[in-house]
C-alpha cells in the first residue's frame, strides 16, 4: 500500500486500517502473483469488495465503471453517493508499478460474467 502513499486509489481515503491491497488476478487463481505489484490496488474495504466481487472494474485507461447491478440500484442514496458520482473516475495512480492492464483485462470480462450482465 505504499505504493499508492497509504490512500484508497478511488476514493483517496487515508485511514490505512480501512485499506485492503486488493488483488486484481485473485490469490486463488495465480499464486505467483500474490506478491506482484502490478497485481494489487490499495482500495478501502468497500471498494475491495466490490471490485472482488466485480460489481466494479477499471477501464483501459484506468477509469471507474459500474456493473450493471450497481447501476440497477440508482435511487439508493448510498449507491449515488459511493459509486454513481465516481462512475468514469480516474483511479489515484500509484508511484510505480502500474496495475496490469492485461490483468484488469481479464477482470473486466469476469465482470459480465459474474454479474450476468
Amino acid at each position: 500500500m505504499i505504493n499508492y502513499n497509504y490512500r484508497c486509489a478511488i476514493s483517496g481515503l487515508a485511514i490505512p486500517e480501512l485499506l485492503v491491497a486488493s488483488h486484481i488476478i485473485p490469490w486463488s487463481v495465480s499464486e505467483s502473483r500474490r506478491a506482484d505489484p502490478t497485481n494489487g490496488i490499495a482500495l478501502n474495504a468497500l471498494y475491495d469488495k466490490a471490485f472482488d466481487r466485480c460489481l466494479i472494474s477499471l477501464d483501459e485507461n484506468f477509469q471507474l465503471m459500474l456493473s450493471e447491478k450497481i447501476k440497477s440500484q440508482s435511487e439508493n442514496k448510498l449507491i449515488q453517493e459511493y459509486f454513481l458520482k465516481l462512475e468514469g473516475k480516474e483511479l489515484e495512480m500509484p508511484s510505480k508499478s502500474y496495475p496490469d492492464k492485461k490483468a484488469l483485462e481479464i477482470h473486466r470480462q469476469n465482470m459480465c460474467v459474474a454479474t450476468e450482465c
